[in-house]
């Protein structure tokens, strides 16, 4: 009997130990293979809008990184790409071949450059996918792969020209002309005018109207607006060269736009000399239609005379 019960006692323990292993056994078979994951290093939530560089380079880089939770090294293939934007030229400049060490996470960067001037043509409102795809290679052989992608686009540019038209009219002291003002928005985003100024210099009684209805007005992006302005001249102005300037400023960037150009001011003597000549140069006709008009009367009145005495000498021998 205590043989018997000793056997009992083994095989009940034995039972007691091999289910007290069974949860265990159950929970390492959900625990997953070590594996690896690619992602961005770079904030890249929302939209990401790459950096201009200078006036209008783009110039910007961005970094993925790759964790490995294996055991071994892990060797992956790097392929980015504009996901259905074939017409893109921003470059991509990054390694295509990467490893990783065992238990290791690394960090890649992507540089990102354009210096075709493309940002100008782009809306800072049309965003870019950027489609990042990395290939576990072993022995040659691809094995899994994983993709992420991010959103891009260009910054915004401003860029607002002024330029001026005359309508090549002369200026005289106490009078005005009027000149056009354009202002051009060459950039990929609407601007605003603000600021618009003026200075003259050598001429202190010439002035200039119509800026203030520039002020605050908005430009979108490849399109022109007209304004009209009026320059004036004392009657106190002597006859000068006067160089006058322009400017205003962007909104956007607060980049100042100028220009400069010259208006010559003529003096009042000057205008009535004009007017003089063109009475002297007249005066000559006038005085030969005087001229031939008192020759015509007095041959008539000797003729009229010479008549009047004939007829007389003829009344006179008849009678």
């Amino acid at each position: 009997m205590k043989r018997s019960n000793t056997k009992l006692v083994v095989i009940l323990f034995t039972c007691l130990f091999t289910i007290s292993f069974l949860p265990f056994t159950s929970g390492q078979d959900q625990v997953e293979i070590p594996s690896w994951e690619v992602g961005w290093e770079t904030n890249m939530d929302g939209v990401y809008e790459l950096t201009l560089s200078g006036e209008e380079d783009i110039t910007d880089s961005i970094e993925f990184f790759v964790s490995n939770d294996r055991m071994g090294d892990l060797n992956l293939e790097i392929s980015i790409e504009w996901d259905e934007s074939e017409n893109i030229p921003i470059e991509l400049d990054y390694d295509e071949s990467i490893s990783v060490s065992a238990s290791d996470n690394q960090t890649f960067t992507i540089e990102i450059s354009d210096a075709s001037g493309y940002s100008f043509e782009r809306s800072p409102n049309d965003s870019m996918t950027l489609l990042l795809t990395a290939q576990e290679i072993l022995l040659e052989q691809p094995l899994s792969s994983q993709e992420i992608d991010a959103e891009l686009t260009v910054p915004a540019v401003f860029d607002l020209k002024l330029e001026s038209e005359s309508n090549d009219e002369t200026l005289f002291a106490g009078s005005s002309v009027e000149y056009s003002l354009i202002v051009t928005n060459d950039g990929n985003t609407k601007d605003v005018i603000k600021m618009p100024e003026s200075s003259i210099k050598s001429c202190p009684s010439v002035s200039i109207e119509g800026l203030d209805s520039m002020n605050d007005i908005e430009v979108e992006n490849s399109t022109m607006k007209e304004f009209a302005i009026r320059i004036s001249a004392s009657e106190s102005q002597p006859e000068r060269l006067c160089e006058i300037t322009i400017s205003i400023k962007s909104a956007g960037n607060g980049q100042i736009s100028s220009i400069v150009f010259e208006i010559n001011v003529n003096s009042n003597s000057a205008e009535n000399e004009d007017k003089g000549d063109s009475n002297v140069e007249e005066s000559p006709d006038n005085d030969n239609t005087e001229l031939t008009e008192t020759n015509t009367l007095n041959f008539l009145m000797s003729y009229e005379l010479i008549l009047m005495i004939m007829i007389a000498l003829i009344f006179r021998s008849r009678n």
